[in-house]
């Protein structure tokens, strides 16, 4: 490896990198809970199940958050708690979107120096849009992502925790 010598800023300032590391290592951890969301409301003992592993391994993951509302929705009259399973799914959505949108699209430097990422759409019209893109829009996504995964945990365990910059650590 020590043939690659990567520049410091390279493709993006340190600080962008940075929070994209942090999408993408938050963004694995709630796939991962929620895979194990759905091996314990279907039923199964084990933190994570083979069979549930099995079941879901080649959905994606619209097809997951669907399976995990629809259980919810089976479950929510014999465990209660379940009843804010809908609020948990719009989180789980919203954090998605935040994702994709720095996940799915170039991100680059702008003539400026500034940061920006190109995005293009072709359902029904083609559309084309390229906006800056701040430190703070990374760290909404990011926060948004924890806050779905502790979402999530508190509606599986009932046990609730506060994000990360609220706890004294």
């Amino acid at each position: 490896m020590n043939k690659y010598k990567f520049q410091d800023n390279w493709p993006l300032p340190n600080d962008y990198l940075l929070e994209l590391g942090r999408i993408s290592v938050l963004w694995g951890a709630l796939e991962h809970s929620i895979n194990i969301a759905i091996s314990r409301l279907a039923g199964y003992e084990a933190i994570y199940d083979y069979r549930a592993a099995i079941l879901i391994a080649h959905s994606n993951f619209k097809q997951r958050v669907d399976i995990l509302g629809a259980l919810c929705e089976q479950l929510e009259k014999e465990y209660p708690d379940l009843k804010s399973y809908e609020k948990v799914i719009h989180k789980i959505t919203a954090a998605q979107n935040g994702r994709n949108k720095f996940m799915h699209n170039g991100m680059s430097l702008n003539e400026d120096g500034k940061v920006e990422t190109a995005s293009m759409s072709a359902r029904g019209k083609f559309k084309t849009k390229i906006e800056e893109v701040s430190l703070e829009d990374l760290r909404k996504v990011i926060a948004n992502i924890h806050e779905a995964m502790l979402a999530l945990h508190g509606l599986v365990t009932t046990k609730h925790y506060p994000p990360m910059w609220e706890r004294d650590i």
